[in-house]
């Protein structure tokens, strides 16, 4: 098994559109993140659910600005990183897999 990690990426590219308002969350550590859920279409619908419903968190300063001014519908382009959380809930540990928004860009849509 080799340990040369350089081709290695973790890289997340996204455009789609705004589902929830953007919320603020102090974490136990007294961090704060800004975190709103996105659709993004399914390229091929194997089932009937034919988009990804994902959810983006950021600890930036600029990209929570950004966040915080989103509309839901907003179509938005975000680069970033896929990150697993654990936290508790109920009797037990559950995990999620977020994307870690670096930068985020409202897109222009053409006029139609």
């Amino acid at each position: 098994m080799t340990s040369d990690f350089s081709g290695w990426q973790n890289s997340v590219r996204l455009i789609g559109r705004v589902t929830s308002a953007a919320e603020e969350i102090e974490l136990p550590s007294g961090e704060t993140l800004v975190r709103f859920r996105m659709v993004v279409p399914r390229a091929k619908p194997a089932t009937k659910v034919t988009v990804e419903t994902i959810d983006c968190v950021s600890f930036e300063a600029g990209s929570q600005r950004t966040s915080r001014s989103l509309s839901i519908a907003d179509v938005v382009e975000i680069l970033g990183e896929l990150r697993r959380r654990f936290c508790k809930a109920g009797t037990g540990v559950v995990s999620r897999v977020e994307v870690e928004v670096t930068a985020l860009d409202l897109v222009k849509m053409p006029q139609t």
